[in-house]
């Protein structure tokens, strides 16, 4: 995954049928760098907007409740650009707390990358 230019918590790659962003902090917490998250999330949908969007969680351990907002937002914002959107790789203690907040109920979250590449092929 190539690093897109001045992101400082995402990885975005752009050369496929789905544009694969991950997110590279362990940690988002304490709201600048919540701020700062939302508005990377919210440059990396607008990247490629035909591609359904991948948002691989694997690396990030804690979440604060700004961050779960966050990603309500790239949700929310993917699914009014008519993009598909899913999510892969989700830590365990971050899984806890998506449940917490239903995240599950407004995006598919899958095990692994494979997995979630599958589940957009399929349609």
């Amino acid at each position: 995954m190539a690093v897109a230019e001045g992101f400082r918590h995402l990885r975005v790659d752009a050369n496929g049928e789905v544009l694969r962003v991950e997110v590279v902090s362990k940690e988002i917490q304490g709201p600048d760098v919540a701020k700062a998250f939302i508005a990377e999330l919210t440059e990396a949908v607008g990247h490629d907007c035909g591609k359904p969007l991948l948002l691989d969680l694997g690396r990030l351990r804690y979440l604060s409740s700004m961050g779960y907002s966050a990603l309500f937002k790239v949700v929310k914002c993917a699914k009014e650009r008519g993009r598909p959107v899913r999510f892969c790789r989700m830590h365990e203690d971050v899984r806890v707390g998506a449940e917490a907040v239903n995240l599950p109920l407004v995006v598919a979250i899958h095990e692994t990358a494979a997995e979630a590449l599958e589940a957009f092929a399929r349609g």
